[in-house]
C-alpha cells in the first residue's frame, strides 16, 4: 500500500471548501467611526446620546439603520462552524488513510549542520510552510520534546491556522465593536478602582462630554444644594470651579485628567438624580444609562489619573464617587467600607491629616476646603464602619486637622487671608450639616470600636460612648432636629426635613447598638438599667417615624434593617418581661406592644411594594400574634377585643394589658440566663431576608 501524499489528500477537500473573502460590515455607527471610538453598537449608542447626536446614529450595512451585530455575529459563528467541521473531517479521512509504516523522520537540533536540517523549531514559531517539503520535525516546547509526522500535521496545521485567523478577527470584532454596555452598573465601586475598566484615551474620554449649553445647566442644578435630592458634602468652592471649567472648553485637550473626572463624578451624580426623583424630558429613560456611562468615565480618570500621584482634586473626586456609589446601590455597605478604605489612605498620602495652617503655601480658602474634605472623608469612614460592623481607619491614624469653621461659602475667596470666626450652629450655612453629621458620626465610630473589642468591654467604657452620643444629640440646633423644636413629625416637606431624619434615626441606631448586649443583665443588675432605658426609648423613637415613610423607604435594606432592629428589641424587652414579671417597668407593656401594632400595621400596607417588606412583616406578624393575656386578675373570663388590624392569615389575640405578660408561648425559646448570641442576631437582622431561617456569618 502506497503513502498517499499531502496533495492527494487535500484534492477532494479544495474540491468541496473553498473558502472565500468574508464580507466586513462595519459594526460601529457613523459619528463613532469617524471619531475612532468605542461603540457599544446600541441604537443610539451611548456616545451620540452623550452628545445629544441621538438623530445622527446610523448605521451602514443595513436599510433602516440598525445595528448589525446580530447579522455579523451569525456569520462569523457560521464560518466557525465550517472550519470545525472540515478539520473534523479531514483528520477522520487521513486518519482512515494513514500508512502502516511511519515516514521517515528527521530531528532538528542546534548541533546538526545546517544545510541538513537547520535550525530547531519550536511551538511560538511553527507554521505549515516550515514544514510543508519536510517529512518530520521534532517540536521543542518548554521542557517537552515531541515528534509531529509532516503527512499527517501539515494539513491540520494548514487548518488550524485558517481556524485562528477567522477567530482572531471575530475576537477583534468583538473586542473593537462589542463593548458590553452594563459593564459599569454590574460591578461595584471598588471594583472599578480596581481596574474592572480599561485605562482610556483622553480624547475619548473628552468625546463622551455633552455639548457646553447641557453641561452648563447640569452644573446649576447640581449646585442649588437646597433643591438638589441628593445630600453631597460641600468639598467644592463653586465660584473657583466655574472659573476652572470655563478654561476647560478653551483648550479641552489639555485639561486635567483629575478635574476631568471630578466633572464626570457631579454629572453622574445629577443623572442619578433624576434617574431616582424626577427625569426630565430631555431625559426620559436614558438617565439611568448616562448614569452607568458617567460613572464608568469617572472610574477611568482616577486610573488614568493614578490617585497615588496627588494630583488636584483627587480626594473630590474620590468622595463623589463614594456618594454615587451609596445612593447607587443599596446593599453595597462593604463595597463603601472597602473604597472608604482607599480614599482615607489617598487622603493620608495628601497630606490631609495634617491641619494646613502648617503649611505656609497653601492658602486660606484651600486650607479651609481641605478641612472640609478631611472632616466629609473621615466621617464617611465612621459611617461605613458603623453600617457594616467593621473596624474603622480613623483611630488608628494622628490627625490634628481642625473642624471646619461654620461659614458660608461667600465668605470665602482667593483674596480670603484671614478666615472669619465661626458662625454659631443655629445659623445654617452650607458647612452646618457636615459639622454636626461629623460630630454624631464620631461617636458612631467609637461604637464600631467598642463592639469589636474582644470580650464584652467595660461598663464604664459604654457610659463614656453613651455620654459622648447624647452630647453630640443635644447639641443639634433647632433647624436640624426632627419635627424642629417641636418635636413631632407628620410628613417630609423638603430636603432638609429628610436629612434631620436620617441623623435621628442614626442616633437611635447608634444608642440600640450600643445598649442591646445589657438589655439582660437590667434584670440582674440595676446599674444597668440606663441601657434598658435607652433601649427601648430609641426602639420607640424609631417606630414612631415610621408612620411618615411611604412604600418608597422600604426597599432601603438601611431602613429595613433600622425598623426590624427596633421592633426586636421592643419584642426581647417584652419576652423578658413575659418570663420575669417586673413591677417596676411592666406598667409600660401596653404602649410598647401598641407600638408593635401600629409597626406591622405598617409593613402590612407595604408588602406590595417590596418582597423583602413581605418577609419581615410575616415574621413581626408572627412574633407579635404570641402575646396573649386576660383582662383583670379576679376574673377567669378571657376578652378578646376587636383587632387593630386584620391579617390574612392569622387571627392575632391581642388584648389589653395589665402588669404582666403571661408565659402561654415561649417565642424566642431562651436559656434561663437570657444569654443571646449578638452574633447571630446581627447576621438575622443584617441580612434582611428572613425566608430561609437564619443566616450565620463567621
Amino acid at each position: 500500500m502506497q503513502p498517499v501524499q499531502p496533495q492527494e489528500a487535500m484534492g477532494p477537500a479544495k474540491q468541496f471548501y473553498r473558502p472565500g473573502r468574508r464580507p466586513r460590515i462595519p459594526l460601529s455607527c457613523d459619528p463613532c467611526r469617524t471619531r475612532k471610538l468605542k461603540c457599544n453598537r446600541e441604537k443610539p449608542c451611548q456616545n451620540c446620546t452623550a452628545r445629544d447626536e441621538r438623530s445622527t446614529c446610523n448605521y451602514k450595512g443595513s436599510k433602516n439603520g440598525s445595528t448589525p451585530s446580530a447579522h455579523q455575529e451569525d456569520h462569523g459563528v457560521d464560518l466557525m462552524q465550517q472550519r470545525i467541521d472540515h478539520l473534523e473531517g479531514l483528520v477522520k479521512k487521513l486518519i482512515a488513510q494513514r500508512p502502516d509504516s511511519s515516514p521517515s523522520s528527521r530531528v532538528y537540533t542546534q548541533d546538526s549542520p545546517g544545510s541538513l536540517t537547520g535550525p530547531v523549531t519550536t511551538a511560538s514559531s511553527l507554521d505549515a510552510s516550515d514544514v510543508a517539503c519536510s517529512t518530520g520535525t521534532t517540536v521543542i516546547d518548554g521542557s517537552q520534546s515531541v515528534y509531529k509526522g509532516a503527512d499527517d500535521w501539515y494539513d491540520v496545521l494548514q487548518e488550524i491556522n485558517k481556524i485562528k485567523n477567522v477567530w482572531s478577527q471575530t475576537q477583534h470584532d468583538q473586542t473593537d465593536y462589542n463593548v458590553p454596555p452594563n459593564l459599569s452598573n454590574t460591578v461595584d465601586g471598588s471594583s472599578l478602582l480596581f481596574c474592572q475598566v480599561k485605562q482610556t484615551d483622553i480624547l475619548e474620554i473628552l468625546a463622551t462630554l455633552p455639548p457646553k449649553p447641557v453641561i452648563d445647566k447640569l452644573l446649576s442644578q447640581f449646585f442649588d444644594q437646597k433643591k438638589f435630592p441628593i445630600t453631597v458634602a460641600p468639598i467644592l468652592h463653586e465660584p473657583t470651579f466655574m472659573r476652572e471649567y470655563a478654561e476647560h472648553w478653551k483648550e479641552p485637550s489639555r485639561t486635567n485628567v483629575m478635574w476631568l473626572g471630578l466633572l464626570f463624578s457631579i454629572l453622574s451624580i445629577t443623572m442619578l438624580s433624576y434617574h431616582q426623583f424626577y427625569e426630565p424630558p430631555e431625559y426620559e429613560g436614558i438617565s439611568e444609562s448616562l448614569f452607568h456611562l458617567y460613572r464608568m468615565r469617572t472610574a477611568q480618570c482616577l486610573i488614568t489619573g493614578d490617585i497615588a500621584k496627588c494630583l488636584p482634586y483627587t480626594l473630590e473626586t474620590l468622595r463623589f464617587n463614594a456618594t454615587a456609589e451609596l445612593n447607587r446601590k443599596d446593599d453595597n455597605s462593604r463595597g463603601l467600607w472597602i473604597t472608604t478604605g482607599v480614599i482615607i489612605r489617598a487622603a493620608i498620602n495628601m497630606g490631609y491629616h495634617r491641619d494646613p495652617s502648617r503649611s505656609p503655601s497653601i492658602s486660606t480658602l484651600k486650607a479651609e476646603y481641605r478641612r472640609r474634605v478631611w472632616f466629609s472623608v473621615i466621617g464617611m469612614d465612621d459611617l461605613a464602619s458603623f453600617q457594616v460592623g467593621f473596624p474603622r481607619m480613623v483611630p488608628a491614624i494622628y490627625s490634628d486637622t481642625m473642624e471646619p469653621r461654620n461659614l458660608h461659602d461667600w465668605e470665602l475667596s482667593d483674596d480670603t487671608t484671614v478666615l472669619p470666626p465661626s458662625r454659631p450652629l443655629t445659623e445654617p450655612t452650607a458647612a452646618t450639616y457636615v459639622i454636626v453629621k461629623g460630630r454624631l458620626s464620631r461617636a458612631l465610630g467609637r461604637i464600631t470600636d467598642f463592639n469589636n473589642t474582644p470580650g464584652l468591654g467595660s461598663y464604664d467604657a459604654v457610659l463614656e460612648i453613651d455620654n459622648a452620643l447624647y452630647e453630640a444629640y443635644q447639641v443639634f440646633p433647632p433647624h436640624m432636629k426632627v419635627g424642629g423644636s417641636g418635636g413631632d413629625v407628620h410628613s417630609f416637606k423638603d430636603k432638609s426635613e429628610i436629612s434631620n431624619f436620617q441623623l435621628a434615626s442614626l442616633y437611635h441606631q447608634g444608642m440600640c447598638t450600643l445598649h442591646r448586649k445589657f438589655i439582660a443583665k437590667s434584670r440582674l443588675d440595676p446599674q444597668y438599667n440606663l441601657s434598658r432605658d435607652r433601649c427601648i426609648s430609641s426602639a420607640l423613637a424609631i417606630l414612631s417615624y415610621q408612620h411618615v415613610l411611604d412604600a418608597s423607604w422600604y426597599k432601603f435594606s438601611q431602613t429595613r434593617q433600622m425598623l426590624t432592629l427596633a421592633a426586636m428589641i421592643l419584642f426581647l424587652e417584652l419576652e423578658y418581661r413575659r418570663k420575669g414579671p417586673d413591677p417596676d417597668t411592666s406598667s409600660d407593656s401596653p404602649a410598647l406592644l401598641q407600638a408593635l401594632e401600629n409597626s406591622c400595621a405598617l409593613w402590612e400596607d407595604v408588602k406590595p411594594s417590596c418582597d423583602e417588606a413581605l418577609r419581615v412583616c410575616n415574621i413581626l406578624v408572627g412574633m407579635l400574634s404570641s402575646f396573649h393575656t386576660t383582662v383583670g386578675s379576679t376574673s377567669s373570663q378571657t376578652v378578646t377585643p376587636e383587632p387593630l388590624f386584620e391579617y390574612p392569615g392569622f387571627n392575632p389575640q391581642l388584648q389589653p394589658m395589665n402588669g404582666s405578660l403571661p408565659l402561654e408561648k415561649d417565642f424566642f425559646s431562651m436559656s434561663n440566663e437570657m444569654d443571646i448570641d449578638w452574633g447571630t442576631w446581627d447576621a438575622l437582622i443584617g441580612s434582611a431576608n428572613f425566608g430561609d431561617g437564619f443566616v450565620y456569618q463567621v
